[in-house]
């Protein structure tokens, strides 16, 4: 577990070693984006915390860009800033941040919320809520909830979306999106048929088919129909999905480059096995790649797939970059897979997804034309809103009831007019990290995303008058202001 500090000037690198200073955790100041990028994908950080308001490439352009790499968009972005624009954060929200920090004269995030902060972001897979003071008043209100995702295919009737919202079968949530409304089809929403079922290629959480729900079906079938044959030459299919396990970063780039010479192929990689199950229940690929130098590492994890390869149409191959490596031991104790007694060339790779397009199981919606949208495409980007309310609020966040779950680390907007009667903007930016099931719904326990000193000031006010006079009569005092 690894944090890259990149800043110019060496103030923020001091703020995080001294928030740390108890933590064991290795800490790396890198002064150039363009340096950073390099070494990122060298050594993997857990974390990377960025000064946003450095000269260069901008910030949330990095990030996008590199949560979209093959290993990189597993690395957390944490940036530091003295822009509190809306639409500096949402940018940000949008290209994969997980957090923002305001700093400047006199003002900045205490130490302690920071330790804790980077200590929840370190435990990602089991993240302990207790890290924040979560200390909330009542504040009942309605509000609107907005997230984020992906849209990897649409056909006339169907469309793939891969977002951080839990959607599950039968589940009806609003989503917009800019292709529709440029055909002008209205009332845009999305009814869940399955869930993660086909893999996911971003950096979100769930990857999901959905039906398309509009005013007018029948009309607005016709109008995607027409559009998808008109723009069938954009699709960008890539129909095999390849995940590998290479811990050498020189080796890493000689994969990648292999990848790249055809665009069939949808890889992410990983530099380690420790939880490979985990990796491809998730990922659900039809090819795996592992140095076998891992395998020698942790056999016992590797053994593990076996039971993934038998329930899903996957071939597993191991390779080496040892010379004159013994391969029979292998064949020997792990029959499930092929074992080829080299490096992966071009060669061996063009045939073994040659055998897997011929034998790819097609899904019930294959006969539907369809255009797959390239990751920068326009296109390819949405947002999903629902109805929410909002329960109570904290100093650090609130508590939010949404009609279907967020993953842990999920990011949100929250509009409420009830913000407002606190002073602070109606538009509120959060990140989940508890969740449970209750009547009304899933309760989230959230904290904000980018708060200002002054924010969070007007915020401990309105707690403060709540807490002295009661909700109700705080809201009707505000709303005859």
């Amino acid at each position: 577990m690894g944090i890259i500090v990149v800043d110019q000037s060496p103030e923020l690198f001091w703020f995080v070693s001294n928030a740390l200073i108890n933590e064991e955790v290795s800490l790396k100041q890198i002064q150039g984006i363009e340096t950073a990028e390099r070494i990122i994908l060298q050594e993997l950080p857990s974390i990377v915390i960025l000064n946003g308001d450095d000269k260069g490439p901008l910030t949330d352009i990095f990030i996008n860009k590199m949560r979209n790499h093959v290993f990189a968009r597993h690395t957390m972005f944490i940036v530091f800033t003295s822009n509190t624009s809306n639409e500096f954060k949402s940018s940000l929200l949008m290209a994969g941040a997980t957090q923002i920090f305001y700093r400047g004269p006199n003002f900045g995030p205490s130490l302690k919320f920071f330790s804790n902060f980077i200590k929840w972001c370190l435990t990602f897979k089991n993240p302990n809520p207790v890290l924040f003071e979560y200390k909330p008043s009542k504040f009942d209100s309605d509000a609107k909830f907005t997230s984020y995702g992906r849209i990897g295919w649409v056909s006339s009737s169907h469309c793939l979306i891969e977002t951080n919202v839990s959607l599950n079968p039968n589940d009806v949530v609003e989503c917009h999106n800019s292709l529709f409304s440029e055909l002008k089809i209205s009332d845009l929403k999305l009814e869940c048929i399955e869930k993660n079922k086909v893999g996911r290629y971003y950096q979100y959480s769930n990857s999901i088919l959905c039906k398309i729900l509009t005013s007018d079906p029948e009309k607005d079938s016709k109008k995607l129909s027409a559009w998808i044959k008109n723009n069938l030459d954009i699709s960008k299919e890539k129909p095999i999905k390849l995940v590998y396990f290479e811990d050498a970063a020189a080796y890493r780039d000689v994969i990648k480059k292999i990848i790249k010479t055809n665009k069939r192929y949808c890889a992410r990689g990983y530099d380690h096995i420790n939880d490979i199950s985990d990796v491809l229940t998730s990922q659900i690929p039809h090819l795996v790649l592992v140095n076998r130098n891992l395998i020698d590492n942790d056999r016992a994890a590797f053994d593990k797939i076996k039971k993934f390869l038998k329930e899903n149409f996957c071939y597993c191959v191991t390779y080496s970059t040892k010379e004159n490596e013994d391969v029979e031991k292998y064949k020997k104790d792990f029959d499930f897979a092929m074992h080829v007694p080299a490096t992966i060339d071009i060669d061996l790779l063009e045939s073994m997804i040659k055998k897997l397009e011929e034998k790819i199981p097609r899904d019930s919606h294959e006969q539907e034309e369809k255009v797959y949208f390239n990751k920068l495409s326009a296109y390819s980007r949405m947002s999903l809103h629902a109805d929410a309310k909002i329960t109570e609020i904290a100093i650090s966040g609130a508590g939010i009831t949404l009609p279907f779950e967020l993953t842990s680390f999920s990011a949100c907007e929250i509009s409420s007019p009830t913000f407002k009667h606190a002073k602070i903007d109606y538009k509120q930016f959060f990140r989940s990290f508890s969740n449970k099931t209750s009547v009304s719904g899933v309760y989230h326990q959230m904290i904000f995303m980018g708060q200002t000193v002054k924010d969070n000031q007007l915020v401990k006010e309105a707690i403060e008058n709540i807490t002295l006079i009661g909700f109700d009569k705080w809201l009707s005092d505000e709303k005859k202001d």
